[in-house]
């Protein structure tokens, strides 16, 4: 295949934590109706990878045509999820700081990350009824209440700690791996 011919786009790579350019390995076509006056409409699916990391990416696109004309009607990455549907459903005091913690990461600002993720678990504590005493204590509640089982509780009483490292140490370096790690972990 030579070079010119080689399909490009621009997507945001999970990985690489950046816009990267992707190149295209497969398009597959459904065609879903045409008529007589070459009016149709279909699926588009589209396997591609990052051209730095190799990571792959799926994505669907509905499209519809008259004659020459073609528009796009929907186009979703459907590998790697960009979205979490997980968070869709939280409670808006939730799903404020973690948006904040994705935008944080992926402007490679990672103290700030780790920071809004122990914001979010401070969130879920007081959906949860925990509102006074600081962040351990209100752990420490939600723990004896039933609601943290002991690993849980290990893996947010972690969080807190990196996020205090974002906040307050100087020598600790948050690296992109805990950034990530922390992401990871509020999201599920």
């Amino acid at each position: 295949m030579e070079e010119e011919n080689i399909e490009r786009e621009m997507k945001f790579c999970t990985q690489c934590n950046s816009i990267v350019e992707t190149e295209v390995i497969h398009n597959y076509h459904i065609e879903k109706h045409c008529n007589e006056d070459l009016q149709g409409g279909g699926i588009l699916v589209k396997l591609s990878r990052c051209l730095r990391c190799r990571n792959p990416f799926l994505s669907e696109i509905d499209y519809s045509y008259i004659e020459d004309n073609y528009w796009e009607s929907s186009n979703i990455q459907l590998y790697p999820n960009t979205e979490n549907d997980a968070i869709k459903n939280c409670p808006k005091i939730v799903i404020n700081p973690y948006q904040e913690a994705l935008k944080c990461y992926r402007a490679h600002a990672y103290d700030a990350c780790v920071i809004m993720c122990r914001k979010g678990i401070e969130a879920i504590c007081i959906d949860k009824g925990e509102e006074k005493g600081n962040l351990v204590t209100k752990l420490k509640n939600l723990k004896e209440k039933g609601i943290l089982e002991g690993t849980l509780f290990k893996w947010t009483d972690e969080l807190r700690l990196i996020g205090n490292d974002g906040a307050h140490s100087h020598e600790q370096i948050v690296t992109q791996q805990d950034a990530k790690d922390a992401l990871d972990f509020l999201m599920h």
